[in-house]
């Protein structure tokens, strides 16, 4: 396999966005029930150590589109959450645009959220569903409790989903909300900030949905991931406000707070390059629920870094490799690093050598090159720092980029 270079090597994730949106019609549930279903290979199996792709994993795990049809909302419900590859989100940079690209790459995720009933049975589960973490629970049990809360609440928390409540399933959203996120807030050596992320979201983009104002004017609740300290709270103690005032509005917005935890990193030319300085890590349990989905989903990649909220792709990457940093850097600041001749792209006949950076242009991702052969050593999002083969990523690989230091 040679090096990639920038051709297209599979259907741009562009276009696959578009598939997205075109399956936002809303679709009639399945009248004739599916048999029962399972996914064809399983992860954590020899059959899933023989795939040497994502790409591979996606299309083993693929639905047939008729199989889909069969199926009714509440079974296709149970599919999407067992779905393997569902927390690759948390891979990317932003989650929400996490999400987005794994229901571009997955029928069955894509057809959950065209249902009309989707809102109404996604709730029902939310109401079954209990955060408590048992004192029995082992470590990896307890990681694994918070994953499953995140999946629903994620699933919940999708525009297609909230659009589709009545105003009066929204107020049920809005206080089961709030006790999940008080029952989270009890078990906080094992939830953090991080568990608590997700069931804010939720709230506030239901609260957006209920009240008629436009919750992406939030950072927090436009990417479903906490850049700005205290965001949680802010958008938790809205919805309180509502329930106390449901005639007034609670908008919520990202406020002058920002730029008080705002910092700046300079490339090697010295251009200045916003990050956020990252104040909370993962729990324990997180940490090790994270690392244990890496190991089975993908066995052919080596962790050399246990997962963690402090910095990204693009900062390791392009900043510092260091075991220290606590820079989160997003696009296009990563950007700079290439813009100002601080780094130049490599192309034949130059000299390849390890040390240069990869951008996956067509993922917003980034990573380093290690030796002269095929192997990138790459942050995944909140996930740990990983050596793999350049195209075993979470990442859409169709278009990458090499630049070298100038």
């Amino acid at each position: 396999m040679g090096r990639p270079s920038r051709v297209t090597r599979r259907v741009l994730l562009s276009v696959a966005a578009a598939v997205v949106a075109t399956g936002l019609v809303p679709a009639q549930a399945a009248d004739a029930a599916a048999p029962s279903f399972h996914y064809a290979i399983k992860s954590g199996t020899p059959e899933w150590r023989s795939l040497t792709t994502h790409d591979a994993m996606v299309d083993a795990l693929q639905i047939p589109r008729p199989t889909l049809a069969r199926m009714r909302t509440e079974q296709l419900t149970t599919v999407v959450l067992d779905y393997p590859l569902l927390p690759d989100a948390l891979a990317f940079n932003n989650v929400q645009q996490g999400l987005e690209t794994v229901a571009a790459r997955f029928t069955g995720l894509r057809e959950l959220l065209r249902r009309p009933d989707a809102a109404a049975v996604l709730l029902d589960r939310y109401q079954k569903l209990d955060v408590r973490i048992s004192p029995a629970d082992t470590e990896l049990q307890a990681g694994n409790r918070t994953l499953d809360a995140w999946k629903l609440e994620s699933l919940l928390a999708q525009p297609q989903v909230l659009d589709a409540m009545s105003a009066g399933q929204l107020e049920s959203l809005l206080r089961l909300g709030l006790d999940k996120f008080a029952v989270k807030q009890s078990h906080a050596a094992v939830y953090g900030e991080a568990g608590l992320e997700p069931t804010a979201v939720l709230l506030g983009r239901a609260l957006g949905e209920r009240e008629g104002w436009d919750w992406k004017q939030s950072q927090l609740l436009r990417e479903a991931v906490q850049l700005v300290p205290d965001a949680t709270d802010t958008t938790v103690d809205a919805v309180r406000q509502h329930l106390a005032e449901p005639s007034a509005r609670h908008e919520v917005t990202d406020g002058l707070s920002a730029q008080d935890y705002a910092s700046t990193v300079y490339t090697p030319k010295g251009t200045a390059v916003p990050v956020t300085t990252m104040t909370t890590e993962l729990t324990s349990a997180q940490i090790t629920s994270f690392n244990n989905y890496v190991a089975t989903n993908y066995p052919n990649a080596t962790r050399e870094r246990s997962a963690s909220r402090k910095y990204n792709c693009h900062s390791y990457a392009w900043y510092s490799t260091s075991t220290s940093n606590d820079r989160w850097m997003n696009t296009p600041g990563d950007d700079k690093y290439w813009q100002d001749g601080s780094y130049k792209q490599w192309h034949t006949p130059l000299v390849w050598y390890s040390g240069m950076r990869i951008s996956y242009a067509s993922d917003d991702h980034s990573g380093i090159w290690v030796g002269t052969g095929n192997y990138v050593r790459s942050k995944w999002g909140q996930m740990g720092l990983i050596y793999h083969l350049w195209n075993y990523t979470p990442y859409n690989e169709s278009t990458t980029n090499s630049y070298y230091r100038s």
